[in-house]
């Protein structure tokens, strides 16, 4: 057997092996301090690595012999003891000590308290040692790696009738088993059982006693006299559920709280699965280890004779139950991941939504046909329609930092490969984890359905985007996909508004979309999420998601983001819930919501012409320039003093950070903005073929992309997309959905000026302000008269080559704005951000209206 003491943050320790019963080197076990603290009785000491045997003690005032004192014993009589004569301390406090029992040395530190170890960890028990059949009953002593956690790496052979105790001081004097199974100690409890095979994480917490046996994929090769040399096997080294690979074995776990007849269907081949112990974190989970290699078998979970998917599983035969084991090593790249694009605060992102399909399945794409609507054909390079850029060039040109992809994990609709016309957006989930076939030009070769969406990220990050994925935990495609487990997975009520709402208040159920959440940046290189609906979710575990993300990833700068709202359906849970009154309270999670307040205020109703009171200042419709006002201000509170203030639910004053709005006019649901300003224009009696149709197309986003905060383009706004009045086109054609690239070339000015602010915006910290301090104290804002809000920002304060900036917001006719003293540069104007061309103004400017207005002082 191997024992291999975990690494700590203070130093790195080799691999002890025990043969027969010793630990070599000669670090005994049967020394014993003895002195003034326990009467000279006799304490064990707890070996530690090579010849040390160490004792945390605390001392008082001695005895009538003297003052406190000690010496250490070598079996307990006198008959060998050192040193020679009595180890004198000080009274009244606590001290490590250290002996070496080849050179009987001693080595004695003052601590605060016998509560913490060196390392500063504190600890309810002196010692821990790890006894049972692997180890042939020796006493293996355990390290203590955090607060009360005690953990020690054990290999397990898997023999018959195998199990083991814990054991505090290695003379059975005082031992914990665990009589219920349940994964909890009790003093003099009995043997604990288990049926692993293989290298196991044990860990112990000495003040609650529960303890964890977690399987392990690390391998150590030879220690040296300063370090360890730890490899990775090729196999998964996060301990997860689903199926665990390794060339000799996998693992398989399943989480099934209501039932016990759990098997395994393996190529054909079913094995019985057993309870074990928590782990992790994860409780009534059953689990079996099979020897051999399994890569790209099938298997499923059997649950009282029924089978069931994986809810783990990295991949799944198209359109079956049938999920695949997985090395997701053979599916790496050629050359390692390009690096991710850099990327200092989250306020610096331009977001771009788009489908898959929509992007390049229309031969004008330019892409090569067997790529078209295809996860490579969106980094296909050097794509053109005519002369102008399409694809992945078209976005380089544009210069948005994000692409945020409509669902590409594996969807229930569209289930038939051969109907090749067939179209869904894929907000109908059925594997979380599986990259979705129909964008795969091989979705029958499983390590290249995996590899090309990674060659897919990687070519995103080489063009200098960043990639969010869109993601649906909230409902499922249908109830099969967990009904079967158990029915935990569901709401009793319909958040969603699909029948099927995922319950995230179910601890597992919660563990089990953070872990599908870390896996995507873990495998696929994945840098931010949209959720569908976050809004059915409480705020406290997706704040748990966000924490967990930002501090396993904390170079990532993640983006996590979603829909404060749910299905249309009414909540009792409804202030727990995720909501614009709520996503302060998790600001430190760094999540934020898409604000509809600042939508509304710009727009007005998103599936028809017209306006709700105060809306549609892009259409000057008796606009509310208030909510304009606070909208191009980051959302930022009314004040930061307090996030868990209550507001309103819906208070268009949300943000504690102003990361946490994210500023858009359209999106894939609803009309696209340009099918809104056609169905406004025969609203209002203006032509179709008017040309201030466009201005209205340049204006709703320039308002967006000059806010603070982060703002977020629908693909196709700017080449003045439309999609045919259709404002819910999920499954409706290609001709409806598609991108037309000759668009490009008839709206070259549109594109020029989404163009043009965003490289403003790029290019000036002053319009992304990254604190409520800093838009609060450095953004001046007024309303000079109707239709208007000028934001003055000092921008100076935050590394922006231009001292001051001012932006002029004109929803009405054109206005003559007083400017402050001094001479003043236009960068844009008159809808066109090349019409200032950095000219000089003093005194006054004429802003137009329905027109950004941005002037600066360099």
């Amino acid at each position: 057997m191997n024992i291999k003491l975990l690494r700590t943050p203070a130093k790195r320790l080799c691999a002890i092996t025990i043969a027969a019963g010793l630990l070599v080197p000669n670090a005994y076990a049967d020394w014993f301090f003895r002195g003034t603290p326990n009467g000279w009785a006799t304490t064990a000491l707890t070996a530690g690595s090579g010849t040390e045997l160490t004792l945390c003690q605390s001392f008082g005032n001695g005895d009538g012999n003297g003052g406190p004192r000690f010496k250490i014993d070598r079996y307990g009589d006198w008959s060998e003891n050192y040193p020679g004569a009595d180890y004198s301390v000080a009274g009244n406090a606590s001290y490590q000590i250290t002996f070496f029992s080849d050179s009987h040395d001693l080595d004695v530190v003052p601590v605060a308290s016998c509560d913490e170890d060196p390392d500063g960890f504190k600890k309810n028990f002196t010692s821990l040692n790890f006894r049972g059949t692997a180890n042939g009953w020796t006493a293996t002593p355990m390290v203590l790696v955090a607060d009360n956690t005690w953990e020690l790496e054990v290999n397990l052979d898997g023999q018959p009738n195998q199990r083991f105790k814990f054991d505090l001081y290695g003379d059975w004097a005082t031992n914990y088993g665990d009589n219920n199974a349940d994964g909890v100690l009790e003093q003099t409890g009995g043997d604990i059982f288990n049926t692993g095979s293989g290298d196991y994480k044990i860990t112990v917490n000495d003040l609650s006693l529960a303890y964890t046996v977690t399987p392990l994929d690390i391998c150590v090769e030879d220690c040296c006299e300063t370090d360890c040399c730890e490899t990775d096997c090729g196999g998964d080294e996060v301990a997860t559920l689903g199926a665990v690979y390794s060339a000799d074995k996998t693992t398989f776990s399943i989480w099934s709280p209501d039932h016990s007849n759990v098997e395994l269907r393996l190529d054909g081949q079913t094995y019985a699965m057993a309870k074990v112990a928590e782990f992790e974190g994860y409780n009534d989970v059953y689990q079996v280890t099979v020897d051999g290699d399994w890569h790209l078998k099938t298997y499923s979970f059997m649950i009282n004779d029924i089978a069931v998917r994986d809810p783990y599983g990295k991949m799944v035969e198209p359109n079956t139950q049938n999920n695949i084991v997985m090395d997701m090593s053979r599916t790496d790249l050629a050359a390692d991941w390009a690096p991710t694009p850099a990327f200092a605060a989250r306020e610096d992102a331009v977001i771009y939504e788009v489908h898959i399909r929509d992007f390049t399945i229309h031969a004008s794409a330019g892409v090569s046909a067997e790529k078209r609507g295809k996860f490579l054909g969106m980094v296909e390079p050097g794509t053109r329609y005519n002369s102008v850029a399409t694809g992945i060039d078209h976005l380089k040109e544009l210069g948005v930092t994000h692409v945020q992809l409509l669902p590409v994990y594996d969807f229930g609709s569209c289930p038939d490969l051969a109907d090749t016309d067939c179209y869904n957006w894929g907000y109908d989930p059925r594997n979380f984890n599986v990259p979705e076939e129909r964008y795969s030009q091989t979705p029958y070769d499983y390590e290249n359905r995996a590899r090309e969406f990674k060659q897919m990220v990687d070519g995103f990050h080489k063009a200098g985007i960043r990639v969010v994925m869109d993601v649906v935990y909230n409902h499922t495609y249908a109830d099969e996909m967990f009904e079967n487990i158990t029915d935990k997975y569901y709401t009793d009520s319909d958040l969603s508004g699909t029948g099927n709402s995922v319950d995230a208040n179910v601890p597992m159920v919660s563990r089990m979309i953070r872990d599908s959440l870390e896996y995507w940046v873990r495998e696929y290189n994945i840098d931010g999420f949209r959720f569908d609906l976050i809004g059915i979710f409480d705020y406290d575990e997706v704040g748990e998601w966000g924490r967990h993300l930002n501090a396993t990833f904390p170079d990532r700068n993640l983006l996590i983001y979603g829909e404060p709202w749910n299905g249309y359906a009414s909540d009792p849970r409804e202030a727990e819930r995720v909501r614009l009154g709520t996503i302060g309270r998790i600001a430190d999670a760094r999540v934020g919501v898409f604000n509809p307040k600042f939508r509304e205020a710009i727009k007005g109703l998103n599936d028809q012409a017209g306006c709700n009171a105060g809306d549609c200042f892009a259409f000057n419709n008796n606009p509310d320039v208030w909510r304009i006002e606070v909208g191009s201000r980051g959302a930022i509170r009314y004040s930061n003093s307090n996030p868990n203030e209550a507001i309103d639910t819906w208070d268009p004053m949300f943000a504690m950070d102003p990361e946490q709005t994210i500023n858009y006019v359209s999106a894939h649901d609803n009309l696209a903005l340009r099918d809104k300003i056609l169905q406004w224009a025969d609203l209002n009696g203006v032509s179709r073929s008017s040309t201030y149709l466009r201005r209205i197309q340049m204006f709703a986003n320039g308002i967006v992309l000059t806010s603070q905060g982060v703002p977020f383009l629908h693909g196709g706004v700017e080449i003045m997309r439309d999609k045919q009045e259709d404002h819910n086109s999920y499954r409706s054609p290609d001709s409806i959905n598609q991108y037309y690239w000759n668009w490009k070339q008839d709206n070259a000015d549109v594109f020029a000026y989404y163009q043009d602010v965003i490289a403003m915006r790029n290019a000036h910290p002053g319009f992304r302000l990254t604190s409520w301090d800093a838009i609060n104290n450095d953004v001046i804002s007024e309303r000079p008269r109707y239709g208007v809000l000028v934001n003055r920002i000092a921008a100076e304060y935050h590394g922006d080559s231009w001292k001051q900036i001012i932006v002029i917001y004109n929803s009405s006719d054109n206005f003559t704005y007083q400017l402050p003293s001094g001479t003043w540069k236009v960068a844009m104007e008159k809808s066109d951000p090349a019409a200032g061309n950095g000219r000089q103004v003093s005194g006054s400017i004429v802003a137009e209206g329905t027109a950004v207005t941005v002037l600066y002082q360099d």
